[in-house]
């Protein structure tokens, strides 16, 4: 074996040029000696240890390129004084290769090992770029998403089982998909405790505490894709690889959730961000903790075109932003309140006539109705409190603010009345969602009713409370239905998601508005705290189509009298569908007055201005 001073180049393990291996770090300062300890990938014995020396040193920076070693059979850890620990910069983790090994891993007391993937190896990949106006994006847990779907054991928290569901999604009409932590995180809970032995002696062991971080949020390895996930630390580099380039092969993109430790360093964050880009082709980040430098990848050059989509961005920030448009606002202002007014809890309809219609030319909004760190979408309608109990944490964790209503009965219920009504309200939240102007976002299998059992924090719970679970009923199906079907009309119709905002005025001369809101009388938005119904008119003459779009939103429990506003001469009002009387049906049916709808209490009619034929109706 063979070591000289590395290149510098990048922190963590590359592959040099010579088939050799350069390791680059940095030591904590105060760290009297330092070292690389090499180990067998297999055995896990001790092969050498590498000290590191000022020879391979710019200030606390070192860089070493070991030559003359099999490579494929090494992984190592870093040395500080008589601390081992993994390279924070790994690009593979060795030693949890399989989800959940308590028992295979309990022997070698739940280490694992920093090993060396090989970055520089040729793959095929496909460009795509989804323009925000036109994206849906669809959240999921890899292991949740496979679980849930019922697949068989060998697929389950795999991508090739994710991959083996892309049509599905495809069908669903979803172009973005955040995927919940793929970064090899360490999913058994484990704590430190000082063992003595019989003969007195004091040692510190690791035991696993029966407790699993589902999610992976918190420490990690965020440079190491999840050998768990894609086939193991052999394959791990590749496994992702291939699951990026099937998702772009059919037009998808990929954003990852990112939750970095409030540990990282920003400098650790942009790396990582960058690596991704680099060497995954990832199309996005989905960045979760207030820690973020934001400013600094807002402005980094390498990021220019990656979507990034975090909770806060400083309006000065926002205001610079120049060309394709890549930072997203996501939180959940929007589902709070269009929950509040759903559910009636004193929302207000001026704050969601606005939400409809939140956008930016040069920056972006993501909407959603349900999130992963809160109630699904189907348990905000059938819980009005939290039923965190198996976190073990008293009922203390998750949110208070959920802003639900269980409609009668708390949780599930073999009442019809109550069931057609929680189906109707979500008819309503994803009505609302697919109609908003921003980018709309869903939880995997809430197109399918999923529950968590009230559980709105379960993070913890890698089981059927936490999977997303797509149980088959006529209802659920009936919904999963309805959904695709409401994508689909939002496709066709660019009017709903202008790029820019809208100005609510003519400013073009095409006879109406770009977009105008109306209530009981035409062009008369009441703005009281008792008024809880709004006409929204869309001109489709703006984006260049021959459709008006008009949607009337009646959150009050009475049916509502609602002024349709008078078209051009030669088109008339045809209903698509309205969310308490659906029938499966969203072709244009035509109505026979064309001065007022009634709007039934609870619901949303959808109705579009069409040319029709002399002598038509």
């Amino acid at each position: 074996m063979k070591i000289t001073r590395g290149d510098f180049g990048e922190f963590g393990p590359r592959i040099g040029k010579k088939n050799s291996i350069i390791i680059t770090l940095s030591i904590k300062a105060n760290t009297e000696k330092a070292g690389i300890v090499l180990f067998d990938k297999s055995s896990k014995k001790k092969l050498d240890e590498i000290i590191l020396t000022d020879d391979y040193a710019i200030g606390r920076v070192y860089s070493v390129e070991i030559s003359d070693v099999d490579i494929e059979k090494l992984c190592y850890l870093i040395k500080e004084d008589d601390q081992l620990y993994v390279d924070p910069y790994s690009t593979v983790i060795c030693g949890r290769d399989k989800w959940g090994d308590e028992n295979g891993r309990k022997a070698s007391e739940f280490k694992v090992y920093s090993g060396i993937g090989n970055l520089e190896k040729p793959w095929k990949d496909y460009e795509v770029y989804i323009e925000p106006k036109d994206m849906v994006m669809y959240k999921l847990h890899m292991r949740g998403f496979t679980a849930g779907m019922g697949m068989s054991s060998s697929r389950v928290g795999t991508y090739k089982g994710l991959l083996s569901k892309l049509g599905y999604l495809k069908e669903l009409g979803i172009t973005s998909v955040e995927i919940m932590p793929v970064y090899d995180f360490e999913e058994l809970f484990l704590e430190r405790k000082m063992s003595i032995s019989p003969k007195g002696k004091i040692t510190e062991v690791c035991e696993y505490t029966g407790k699993r971080n589902y999610w992976g949020f918190g420490e990690a390895s965020y440079f190491a894709p999840k050998a768990a996930y894609f086939g193991g630390s052999e394959k791990a580099i590749a496994g992702f690889r291939d699951m990026v380039s099937t998702f772009h092969k059919n037009g998808l993109e990929i954003i990852m959730e990112m939750v970095f430790a409030a540990t990282t360093s920003a400098e650790m964050i942009i790396d990582c961000l960058k690596y991704y880009v680099k060497y995954f082709h990832i199309d996005g980040f989905h960045l979760v903790g207030c820690t973020c430098p934001i400013e600094r990848i807002a402005n980094e050059p390498y990021l220019a075109n990656t979507k990034i989509f975090y909770e806060y961005i400083p309006e000065e920030i926002l205001c610079n932003e120049k060309g394709r448009k890549h930072l997203f606002i996501y939180n959940d202002s929007f589902m709070n309140v269009t929950r509040q007014i759903e559910n009636h809890m004193n929302g207000s309809m001026v704050q969601f006539a606005n939400h409809m219609r939140r956008q930016n030319s040069a920056y972006g909004f993501v909407n959603y109705m349900a999130n992963v760190n809160g109630f699904s979408l189907w348990d905000s309608f059938s819980y009005g409190e939290k039923h965190n109990f198996d976190n073990g944490e008293d009922n203390r964790d998750g949110t208070n603010n959920n802003y639900s209503f269980n409609y009668g009965i708390e949780g599930k219920t073999t009442n019809r009345t109550i069931n057609a009504n929680r189906f109707r309200e979500m008819r309503n939240a994803f009505t609302a969602l697919m109609l908003s102007q921003s980018v709309p976002l869903f939880v995997a299998a809430d197109e399918a009713a999923a529950t968590h059992l009230g559980n709105n924090n379960p993070y913890c719970q890698d089981n059927k409370v936490g999977y997303t679970v797509f149980s088959k009923t006529k209802s659920k199906e009936e919904l999963t239905a309805f959904v695709k079907k409401l994508v689909e009309f939002r496709k066709n119709h660019k009017c709903l998601r202008a790029e820019s905002p809208f100005l609510m005025n003519d400013y073009k001369h095409l006879g109406l508005p770009d977009m105008s809101f109306h209530g009981t009388e035409p062009w008369m938005m009441s703005i009281g705290e008792e008024q809880k119904a709004l006409g929204v008119l869309y001109n489709g003459a703006y984006v260049k189509e021959n459709e008006e779009v008009f949607v009337c939103y009646n959150y009050h429990y009475d049916s509502v009298n609602m002024a349709l506003p008078l078209l051009a001469p030669g088109k008339r009002w045809r209903l698509c569908f309205n969310t308490a009387d659906y029938d499966g049906d969203f072709s244009p049916k035509p109505i026979h007055d064309q001065q007022t709808i009634d709007v039934p209490g609870n619901s949303i009619s959808v109705l579009v201005g069409i040319k029709i034929k002399k002598g038509m109706n």
